[in-house]
């Protein structure tokens, strides 16, 4: 887990982008909202800005999130990328 060590333990915060699914998105009177779940499948509502474990949400779409991604790099230079999760849709 990419929290692990770090001293988090629960919250939004100690959500790492590469183990988050996305759900479901859900329109409110303040702007989307998304609904994800981490590894052990407990979800959590996350709104555009707010922080995760290694980078925050910059856009939520009617069937996406896009986070902002802080990696460092083999030379171990701190970088950014963005990270697109759409909807995981159950096999038929």
């Amino acid at each position: 887990m990419g929290a692990v060590g770090s001293g988090c333990s629960t919250g939004k915060r100690c959500l790492a982008i590469d183990q988050i699914a996305l759900r479901g998105v859900v329109r409110s009177e303040n702007g989307m909202i998304a609904v994800v779940v981490n590894t052990m499948d407990k979800a959590y509502f996350l709104r555009e800005n707010d922080p995760v474990f290694n980078g925050y949400v910059t856009k939520i779409t009617p069937d996406s999130i896009i986070f902002k991604e802080t990696f460092r790099d083999r030379l171990g230079k701190e970088m950014t990328r963005d990270v697109t999760k759409t909807i995981i849709r159950p096999a038929a």
